[in-house]
């Protein structure tokens, strides 16, 4: 997990979003499509981060949160 953290915050310093693919979320949150999203968008709250997007086998999507800063 600290991993795509670190990628993520690497991705938001050069651009306004990061999308990380399918095969990267299998490796921190198995495949159950009913708990993976509000997992995925419990870590990037507690990050500093928003889920914007997120589709199963596919990605998600993160952006910065404008309401919290960091």
């Amino acid at each position: 997990m600290r991993q795509l953290l670190q990628q993520i915050k690497r991705e938001l310093k050069r651009a306004k979003h990061c999308g990380i693919y399918e095969e990267d979320l299998s490796r921190v949150w198995p495949d159950d499509p009913d708990q993976r999203e509000p997992k995925i968008s419990r870590f990037a709250k507690d990050h500093g981060f928003r889920l914007r997007f997120y589709r199963h086998g596919l990605c998600a999507i993160f952006d910065r949160d404008p309401h919290r800063l960091k």
